[in-house]
């Protein structure tokens, strides 16, 4: 079979010309190549070089018809991709009719589009819906549009989403989002079990650190991490807090932490690549997310990876995630203070933290790369009626 992948993902070339992406993306993309037998990407097309964060794809069965990237979320930056909307649904259905199925990454401007032009043009559908799965407050109304076109059974085809199953509407699949292999897991085991075993340690008593990753944005909200740190220093604990990741809001989150007096304890990384968030996980103790709107947050599976229990924000998956409790503490994005007091809690009850670290990564060897695939495979098979190839086999069929 053929598949189209249809989204706004970035792509540049490397200086060897390998077709590159945001690293999670690329490990995940992967696993759906070995179930075809060709991948087309219909995405936007940089030539380099890549960003820090952005890696090469591994399979040698991908190809790319690149589109033009426009837009945003601004009534300006929608007027401004008019232009852009006739390419763009003549391209994806185009290449929708070339192919024997599509994959639609929503939200997104072209996602949206390509929900449309891809309708009856022949091939198989799916869709992920990375986003909140609800209304909120702020939510993009373009966002709102896209969400409930593919919760309708007008979409003709299974749609991945962050949120609970839903009896009435079976073509919406709860769905999660991995960025490590199973051999990750084990690379990780030595460091991890040496973590626990100082977590019990009675006599060690920090520093300890504290990590968050993420764009440095209104929406990621570190500003109420950074609150939390002089109430968790009340405390007696003996904390720092590294962030890694870049964005508008740098400034002010420097500027807050000097103003609250633990600008000596904080440490901006800036962007850093995949393979640098997961060392950051590795040397952390601590993960700390305060999103306000979150699909899925892959940080969170990847420190407990590593055995970094999470500590963050409400949202649809959270209970699922923190396993009610037992592996991540859940606060709502916004109250410091309620941060400030899990943080302390757990410092303060090592045995607790101890088992909720065990806990975390036995989790996290159920999310991994492999168990993604073999839930795509799945999905697939049910929901379109096909046979998909074998991971590693020289061919399938439809």
């Amino acid at each position: 079979m053929r598949l189209a992948v249809i989204g706004d993902t970035q792509h540049y070339r490397d200086s060897e010309g390998r077709l590159c992406a945001l690293e999670p993306v690329v490990n995940q993309l992967d696993r759906w190549a070995e179930l075809f037998d060709e991948v087309v990407l219909c995405a936007p097309l940089d030539p380099g070089p890549p960003p820090a964060g952005f890696g090469p794809y591994k399979s040698t069965n991908l190809s790319i018809e690149p589109l033009q990237k426009a837009g945003g979320n601004t009534r300006a930056a929608k007027f401004g991709l008019l232009g852009h909307l006739i390419p763009w649904a003549r391209t994806t259905r185009r290449v929708a009719r070339s192919v024997d199925a599509v994959h639609l990454r929503c939200p997104c401007n072209i996602g949206l589009v390509a929900i449309f032009s891809t309708w009856k043009a022949g091939a198989l559908r799916y869709a992920m819906y990375a986003g909140v799965w609800h209304d909120y407050v702020g939510e993009p109304r373009f966002f709102r549009l896209q969400r409930k076109l593919l919760g309708s059974k007008w979409f003709g085809g299974p749609v991945s989403v962050y949120a609970d199953k839903n009896p009435e509407l079976g073509h919406l699949e709860p769905f999660f989002s991995p960025s490590y292999s199973s051999s990750d897991i084990e690379s990780a085991r030595p460091r991890s079990d040496a973590k626990i075993l100082r977590i019990q340690d009675s006599s060690f008593n920090g520093p300890w650190r504290l990590v968050t990753v993420g764009r440095l944005t209104p929406n990621k909200n570190q500003q109420t991490i950074i609150r939390s740190l002089p109430l968790i220093v009340q405390g007696g604990a003996n904390v720092t807090l590294d962030v890694y990741g870049d964005g508008p809001c740098r400034d002010e989150l420097e500027n807050l932490a000097s103003d609250l007096g633990v600008a000596e304890l904080v440490t901006f990384h800036g962007s850093v690549s995949h393979g640098d968030v997961m060392e950051a996980f590795a040397n952390g103790d601590l993960n700390l997310l305060s999103t306000r709107q979150e699909g899925y947050g892959k940080v969170l599976l990847e420190s407990m990876v590593h055995a970094t229990v999470p500590v963050f924000g409400k949202s649809p998956v959270s209970g699922e995630i923190s396993g009610e409790g037992s592996r991540g503490l859940v606060f709502p994005s916004d109250d410091s203070e309620r941060l400030s007091e899990l943080v302390t809690a757990l410092i303060s009850d090592r045995e607790r933290w101890a088992g909720m670290a065990v806990a975390a990564r036995e989790y996290a060897g159920t999310m991994t790369l492999e168990a993604f695939q073999d839930r795509v495979r799945e999905m697939l098979q049910r929901q379109w009626g096909v046979t998909l190839r074998d991971s590693g086999s020289a061919g399938g069929s439809k």
